[in-house]
């Protein structure tokens, strides 16, 4: 079966789509994948991708074709040109590119508009369409452009009920969103499955015994405004006293700079480690380092209801969670017994709920096991395939009946 995704995102940048891709090719798929030029999330494109070199590549049986992408800028202006960009770049190359597959499949982050060229395609082609929907429109705008009734909202919305609603399947990272395409995109219930993302199996190998008498929480990931690092840092100062304690970031984002000053306003910075971004091979170095590790999201919109996918990677690193965040995430957390959860936001819960990590380690000495077992039930990366080339299977399939 020949697999065409679209992803405005694609290697080097760290997303999911990569593995997911590379697997599919180790299973006997042909994959083809258009995506842009890689700046993400810092709006720098590597010297080797500029001035026209590698737009077309092989890596690791993935055959790339990179479309022409104004790096991301800040501010909503700078991210609507980013945007914008790639969605016209691959949406000429689709029109002109061999029409040589069975479906079409987009793994559909931010921005919605990185779809269009797979619908484009569609109709020209009669392939099936497949979205995996990581982050949901216009939901997922609301932090930028938070006035529902306004002119350039109310077109977003429509362009992604547009979008949606020409989709053949589509699955979603979180239960919650099942609703939302039900109630705002008006999909039917039989085009919407729920498959959550997976992580690495390789963090099941790691060792998650404490390495020294200093309690080390850790954070990974993007560091944005959702992210609610605040919450974090608000936790940090109200427990700053406790000794023989730190907090570690491993990222980078919009949101890194405004968290460095908070720190130095705080006085934090004997507590507090900001490690930059790293390659995901150099992740088990900082799991290593984690007593337990720090997940929060905003609760302002239903993006917080949403689990993200370092949970996943988390659990299957054996380590103990302590979460601020609402929806599937907080239900997987105590479904799962692998840690400790509040409300999103509540940073005086979250403190007192380090501080009885700090003070009291020897009752979270299960978490990291029960989290692990969790993790293999549920998480990995198999199970996720599984289900994955099932439905591009059966679209494939019955896509064939129609034609016929």
């Amino acid at each position: 079966m020949k697999i065409l995704v679209i992803s405005q995102y694609y290697y080097p940048e760290q997303f999911k789509i990569n593995d997911i891709c590379e697997q599919l090719v180790k299973n006997g798929y042909d994959v083809s994948v258009i995506t842009g030029l890689p700046n993400y999330p810092m709006g720098k494109t590597p010297k080797e991708y500029r001035f026209w070199k590698k737009r077309k590549e092989i890596i690791n049986g993935v055959k790339v074709s990179r479309c022409f992408e104004i790096g991301r800028k800040k501010g909503a202006f700078g991210l609507a040109l980013n945007y914008l960009s790639f969605m016209l770049s691959a949406s000429f190359k689709v029109i002109f590119m061999k029409k040589d597959f069975d479906i079409i499949f987009v793994y559909q982050l931010s921005p919605v508009t990185m779809a269009f060229p797979g619908v484009l395609l569609k109709k020209m082609t009669r392939k099936p369409l497949y979205l995996y929907s990581c982050d949901i429109w216009p939901e997922s705008i609301k932090n930028i452009l938070s006035n529902e009734n306004g002119i350039i909202f109310r077109l977003i919305r429509r362009f992604s009920k547009y979008i949606y609603k020409r989709c053949d399947a589509i699955s979603v990272t979180s239960k919650p969103f099942i609703d939302y395409f039900i109630n705002l995109h008006n999909i039917p219930i039989d085009r919407i499955s729920y498959i959550p993302q997976h992580a690495e199996d390789l963090n099941l190998e790691l060792n998650s015994d404490q390495i020294d008498d200093v309690t080390d929480f850790v954070f990974m990931g993007n560091i944005g405004i959702a992210q609610d690092i605040d919450c974090i840092l608000n936790a940090t100062e109200v427990i700053k006293d406790i000794p023989k304690f730190r907090v570690h970031f491993v990222g980078d984002g919009s949101y890194l700079k405004k968290s460095k000053l908070i720190v130095k306003e705080k006085n934090l910075d004997h507590i507090v480690v900001f490690h930059g971004r790293h390659q995901m091979e150099e992740m088990p170095k900082f799991y290593k380092i984690a007593d337990a590790c720090l997940l929060t999201l905003k609760a302002d919109n239903l993006i917080g209801l949403t689990m993200p996918s370092k949970l996943q990677g988390y659990m299957s690193a054996g380590k103990v969670v302590i979460g601020a965040i609402n929806g599937a995430a907080q239900e997987v957390i105590k479904e799962s017994q692998c840690g400790i959860c509040v409300n999103a936001g509540d940073s005086m819960a979250l403190s007192l709920a380090m501080k009885d990590f700090i003070v009291s380690n020897d009752d979270y000495k299960d978490c990291g096991k029960n989290g692990r077992d969790y993790f293999i039930k549920h998480f990995t990366k198999e199970i996720f395939m599984n289900r994955f080339e099932k439905i591009i299977n059966e679209l494939v399939e019955d896509n064939a009946h129609v034609q016929r």
